[in-house]
């Protein structure tokens, strides 16, 4: 159950890094991928960290185990862990229906020109609602910024995911094919 599971959060997380390497930023429709797709990879970071804080109890002194105990339980990762779990609870899942967010962010703006929708022809699936996105992010880096500037924040953040995300599923093979060695599968495979 456990290789299964593992192998569950790597495609996840798998297909969330490459959704996000899959758009040059250069069409309104592509920054919209490219964004969401970063909320979207913190979440499943976020539940993949839940994932492997479950299952530690089983595999706390298992080698192959142990990159993903530090990321998961190390004071090392816990920025990035806590960008992951907001990202999740706040912009790439829920969507604000009680308005615990969007409100309290609207109020703290300050007061200047911010984007607000593009699309790059009439077709509906080209839009853009940018100032959606933008309010997310506002949220964040309110969250955490602890005086940095918002451009700092938001790049830590993101850039956070990114390191976060290639490590997790770095990890998560190592403790895979610690499993496969262990328990032997390879032998009840067809080659």
């Amino acid at each position: 159950m456990t290789i299964i599971k593992i192998g569950r959060v790597m495609n996840a997380v798998a297909y969330g890094l490459t959704d996000v390497g899959s758009y040059n930023v250069n069409t309104a429709l592509c920054i919209r991928q490219y964004r969401r797709a970063l909320f979207v990879l913190g979440g499943y970071l976020h539940q993949g960290i839940t994932l492997v804080k479950a299952i530690k109890g089983r595999y706390l002194t298992e080698p192959g185990f142990e990159a993903l105990r530090l990321i998961a339980l190390d004071s090392e990762h816990k920025k990035a862990r806590d960008y992951v779990k907001k990202i999740r609870n706040f912009t790439a899942f829920h969507l604000d229906e009680y308005d615990e967010t969007t409100r309290q962010t609207l109020l703290r703006l300050k007061p200047t020109t911010y984007p607000f929708m593009a699309g790059d022809d009439n077709t509906a699936g080209t839009f853009y609602f940018e100032f959606a996105d933008y309010i997310d992010l506002a949220f964040l880096v309110d969250t955490f910024a602890d005086g940095r500037s918002f451009e700092e924040t938001s790049e830590d953040i993101l850039q956070s995911i990114m390191d976060l995300a290639y490590k997790f599923l770095t990890a998560c093979h190592e403790f895979l094919h610690a499993l496969y060695t262990k328990s032997k599968i390879s032998e009840h495979l067809y080659k």
